[in-house]
């Protein structure tokens, strides 16, 4: 049951968008929360399992986190003049998921992550095809901005260039079907190093899904995708040699020569029109991002926070006050904050700010010691593939100001862990023969 509500939530990822759009877009608002209540519930079966006993040494300071950023949001919603909602979205958004993947590692073992990438996979094959007609679809038609009724609860779509739209795929938003692509571009790679009797399924299903894949990213108008699937690729090719894997080295150059006649094929062909809008997109921006590479706004995200680190109060200027929704509702915020790490301190303040990205830090250094550790004791790819693709997520993503990319964080934290564990431990096999009913209520 555990392990099952824990698939759900990824699912619910990958799917959210489709509820909010397609089927129950009235209640959008409320379902961008619906991943919330299974988190909830999964933390408190995991207490009645005492799954949270001996937590993971590098864990512990995220609890110490959680428990100030509790005490802050009290603080704040009883004395700041700031709407207790917002504090409590603020609260959701930078330690609601934070538990999640120490809870994946305990409760999810490396065959349901097996499982999971499978069907990943097998997702790309409809995705490519939503993906396509979103592309060529008017920015208001309904496959784009969705069916509500209400214009406040349809989708933006910001286009690419000319009448190419930015695909969103089963997201709401163009940076889901980004990270969609990058993850199951880490599932394919993986597909590759597995052997004939350890295969995720038939090859020529899985050599469908990369085609798949390739289509989605090359139609999507996404920069952020083509970075992602880069450093995923190069980070595959790291893997296959710390793995001593010859055969995943051979099968990735074998990618790249179909990758280059498939993918010239198409973009001279049917995604003609795509090619062309997002290379116009793509030099368009390089005059303000510091080239193709966009090395400007990379370094800019980083060092960004130290602009505003002097102006802000001890304590921030209150959780949830540097999102959309605050400035919509509430008003303009008093400095102008788009990454993530000027966004920490902006909301936590220079001293809770500056733990929290410590913690951030601490935690993707010592994620990658441990899938890099475990790729080459284990001879498997995946943990350091996986680790590759979250490199710029977890460093400094937009982790607590936008939903997906929260989910994605933690989730993918999650799935490094487990997919980097070099024994499974007995608790596992326990979780996995336990039936809701055998708990005491």
């Amino acid at each position: 049951m555990l392990s099952n509500l824990l698939i759900v939530i990824y699912v619910l990822l990958l799917t959210e968008g489709i509820l909010r759009k397609w089927i129950l877009p009235e209640f959008s608002r409320i379902l961008f929360f619906i991943r919330d209540p299974f988190v909830i519930y999964t933390y408190w079966l995991a207490m009645r399992l005492g799954l949270w006993r001996k937590p993971n040494s590098i864990f512990l300071p995220g609890l110490f986190l959680i428990g100030v950023g509790i005490l802050l949001a009290i603080y704040e919603s009883f004395f700041a003049e700031i709407s207790p909602l917002f504090v409590l979205y603020g609260l959701r958004n930078y330690f609601l998921y934070l538990p999640l993947p120490f809870l994946m590692e305990r409760a999810l073992s490396k065959d349901q992550l097996d499982k999971i990438a499978k069907w990943t996979l097998i997702f790309t094959i409809p995705m490519a095809p939503l993906c396509f007609f979103q592309s060529i679809s008017p920015a208001d038609s309904p496959i784009n901005a969705g069916f509500a009724e209400d214009p406040e609860l349809t989708f933006k779509n910001l286009g690419v260039s000319g009448e190419i739209m930015r695909a969103h795929g089963t997201f709401t938003q163009a940076g889901g079907l980004a990270l969609f692509i990058g993850s199951a571009l880490a599932f394919f790679i993986y597909g590759l190093s597995k052997n004939k009797n350890q295969k995720l399924f038939n090859s020529y299903l899985l050599w469908i899904t990369g085609i798949a894949i390739l289509a989605t990213l090359l139609i999507s108008g996404s920069r952020t995708a083509f970075f992602l699937t880069a450093i995923v690729f190069l980070g595959s090719i790291i893997a296959s040699l710390k793995s001593h894997s010859s055969k995943l080295f051979a099968q990735l150059i074998i990618f790249v020569i179909i990758v280059a006649i498939v993918g010239s094929f198409l973009s001279f062909t049917l995604f003609s029109n795509n090619i062309e809008a997002m290379y116009e997109r793509w030099t368009g921006a390089t005059e303000y991002e510091g080239g193709y590479l966009a090395i400007e706004r990379i370094v800019g995200d980083i060092v960004r926070f130290s602009e505003i680190i002097d102006k802000v109060p001890l304590l921030g200027f209150g959780l949830g006050t540097a999102g959309n929704a605050f400035t919509i509702f509430q008003g303009e915020q008093k400095y102008y904050v788009e990454d993530d790490w000027s966004r920490n301190i902006y909301e936590l303040g220079p001293i809770v700010g500056l733990l929290f990205l410590m913690y951030r830090i601490t935690l993707f250094v010592y994620l990658g010691y441990r899938c890099w550790k475990a790729t080459g004791l284990l001879k498997n790819p995946l943990p350091f593939i996986l680790f590759a693709f979250i490199i710029p997520i977890l460093f400094n993503g937009q982790i607590t100001g936008q939903g997906t990319t929260n989910g994605y964080a933690w989730i993918f934290t999650g799935f490094c862990l487990i997919a980097s564990q070099i024994n499974q431990p007995v608790t596992k096999v326990r979780i996995s023969n336990l039936s809701v009913s055998k708990l005491s209520f």
